[in-house]
């Protein structure tokens, strides 16, 4: 004996609750009571009255089981069953009147008949012979025949609709529903328009949410369960690419056509024409990139906040359980579409790059990072930098690039630590050509002496563009000039700072301001952190890079003439900063802990004591304002952001 069940899929996450899906499961459930438990007899018939109609037909050759019945009543098995037992029948030695009684079997064919009309199961099912103009094209694919005719479909329904319907939308997937279960019916009417035979089941429209699935997730891994006895009974679960698992169903039900036809009781058409309606629906939003183009921003719209692109959260999610293989071809198949998609050019370089493919990663770093740079903040482009960490070399970078990701940084509101990235870009690119290397090692220059450091590295930049002050270049002579100028005052002040400053004596500086990157969770194991910024960069953390973590309340405006409610920021610190910079802060609102994903069913407070309690565990991080009032779930109050920054970031910051 053998079973193989599917389970569900591996790491499912739903953005939204699958109401639809609830609600065409919970429909079926409703009409299957109303309509096969409540009634004695849900098809008007029972066995009892046609076991009684076939005796009494058999009580003489000449008497016929009437046809109607047969054709209506009778499954193909039963009219087989029919004609052998009529086969054997041998005249009665007494005398019978064949004649009254096939009147009688007549008109008791009528009453059943008439009784299985009156029936709310039968007239709610589709039935070829009716034509085209009947109810049962929508009602009956919410109808089952039995307990495990509707569990059975709501299982596989289970396994299929839930991640279509949150990367499609409700409306969408409703309508993708209903109509692939209107095509499943319409295969199965053209096979044969005169039969008489109940087409009843969502076997259809799940068979047509199969379809998408097989293409639209082919990569998510379907758990399946197995109970396998022979002389000892082996059970347990593996995963299975979704491609394979609808894959191979589809491929038994055509076998199971080619072998068996119609002649099973299992409407074996309607399944194959629901999947193949359902695997063309789902071919078609991808060749039109329908679903990015439109589906997904309306998403977004709707929610208020940013969707990625689902083929990105595909891969993403691909990479992020280690599925390196998945996620490779996901990445590379959204480049080929959209050669300029920023985060499949940064996640698939960052790939290559940890991969040892230092030429191949560079160069698709490169692409997009100047992609980014060309529609996104300094803000963002810097944190995509930060993200990369050392596998970032700027040395490699080509001069003409390194000019347009410095141009890119080199602004007002640029964070601290964003200065010498933006240097070493310059330096980069002063090793090109022409008077754009030429302004590039001045502004490099021009960095260097901002922050009063080593004015000797800024007089190594003027040496190497003095011989390249010709043609359009010679212009810039006199800004070379100039900081020449400067180079030497400096040099000379730091000399007299030097000979002058006392050996006990210390100036404090005031510490530099923290750097906020506003992020939301994505994912958390007990190791690392995945995080995203809302510029849509994504970077996984050690939980060891966390070296603190602060809490605060802040006032939340609510509606006009009502008091403001508390809300909570939760702060990850991952850098402390030195003289120069401050300290990297991770900042996240209490929707971007998505608690109810991680702990789901806890009450709010409850979880996010919980993830605070987790948090401190896994990372061993400095607690601010300390460890006993967060634990005891007392968070320190302040009136904004800045008034929290300014507590946690200030002297307290650096003695911590």
């Amino acid at each position: 004996m053998m079973m193989f069940l599917p389970l569900g899929v591996d790491e499912t996450e739903l953005d939204r609750l699958p109401r639809v899906s609830i609600t065409i499961a919970a429909l079926c459930a409703v009409v299957f009571f109303i309509t096969w438990v409540f009634p004695s007899e849900p098809l008007g018939v029972g066995e009892g009255d046609l076991r009684s109609m076939l005796e009494q037909s058999l009580v003489h050759p000449d008497l016929e089981f009437p046809p109607a019945c047969g054709e209506r009543l009778l499954s193909e098995g039963g009219r087989k069953l029919v004609t052998r037992l009529r086969a054997r029948i041998e005249a009665p030695t007494d005398f019978v009147n064949v004649a009254q009684r096939q009147q009688a079997l007549d008109e008791r064919c009528q009453e059943l008949l008439a009784s299985q009309e009156s029936s709310l199961l039968w007239r709610l099912s589709l039935v070829p012979a009716r034509g085209l103009v009947q109810p049962g094209w929508l009602t009956y694919m919410f109808l089952h025949f039995g307990w495990m005719h509707l569990l059975g479909n709501l299982l596989f329904f289970y396994i299929a609709s839930l991640l279509l319907e949150d990367a499609w939308g409700r409306p969408l997937f409703a309508g993708f529903y209903l109509a692939g279960g209107l095509f499943a019916g319409v295969a199965h009417y053209a096979l044969d328009t005169s039969s008489e035979a109940l087409m009843v089941g969502a076997s259809g429209a799940v068979a047509a949410c199969m379809g998408a699935f097989c293409l639209r997730f082919a990569q998510r891994r379907v758990r399946i369960g197995y109970f396998v006895w022979l002389l000892k009974i082996f059970r347990g679960t593996f995963p299975v690419p979704g491609w394979l698992w609808a894959g191979l169903w589809f491929g038994n039900e055509v076998l199971n056509y080619l072998v068996w036809g119609n002649n099973t009781g299992v409407a074996v058409m309607a399944h194959i024409g629901g999947f193949v309606f359902g695997f063309a629906g789902a071919s078609l939003l991808r060749i039109t990139s329908l679903e990015e183009r439109v589906v997904a921003p309306a998403l977004a719209a709707k929610q208020g906040g940013w969707v990625a692109d689902p083929r990105l959260a595909e891969a993403q999610s691909a990479l992020d359980r280690g599925d390196l293989d998945a996620a490779r071809d996901g990445f590379t198949r959204l480049i080929k579409s959209q050669p300029d998609q920023v985060d499949a050019l940064l996640a698939l370089g960052r790939m290559e790059l940890e991969n040892g493919e230092t030429e191949t990663g560079m160069a698709r770093v490169e692409r997009g990072l100047l992609t980014l740079a060309g529609r996104a903040s300094t803000d963002a482009v810097w944190f995509a930098i930060e993200a990369l960490g050392p596998l970032f070399t700027v040395a490699t970078v080509r001069p003409a690039s390194a000019w347009r990701l410095a141009q890119a940084m080199d602004a007002e509101d640029a964070p601290p630590g964003a200065s010498e990235t933006t240097e070493a870009l310059y330096s980069v690119a002063g090793s090109g050509s022409g008077a754009i290397a030429v302004r590039a090692l001045i502004r490099a220059a021009e960095l260097r002496l901002a922050r009063t450091q080593d004015p000797e590295r800024a007089a190594e930049y003027l040496a190497l563009a003095k011989p390249r002050l010709t043609g359009e270049a010679a212009a810039l002579a006199g800004r070379v000039q100039e900081l020449d100028a400067e180079v030497a005052r400096l040099a000379e002040e730091n000399a007299w700072r030097r000979r002058d400053a006392a050996p006990t004596a210390a100036v404090e500086t005031p510490p530099a301001p923290p750097r906020i990157i506003p992020c939301r969770i994505v994912g958390m194991t007990d190791m690392a952190l995945s995080v995203e910024a809302t510029t849509g960069q994504r970077r996984t953390l050690a939980m060891t890079e966390v070296l603190a973590i602060a809490v605060g309340l802040l006032p939340l405006a609510g509606p006009p003439g009502t008091p403001p409610r508390q809300t909570v920021l939760t702060d990850l610190v991952v850098s402390w900063g030195d003289a120069g910079e401050g300290p990297t802060v991770l900042r996240v609102n209490i929707v971007g802990l998505a608690l109810n994903h991680f702990y789901p069913g806890v009450p709010p407070r409850e979880a996010y004591a919980r993830f605070l309690a987790d948090m401190f565990e896994r990372t061993h991080a400095n607690a601010l304002p300390d460890a006993a009032s967060l634990k005891q779930g007392q968070y320190p109050r302040f009136n904004s952001e800045a008034e929290l920054s300014q507590h946690f970031y200030g002297m307290s910051a650096e003695a911590a």
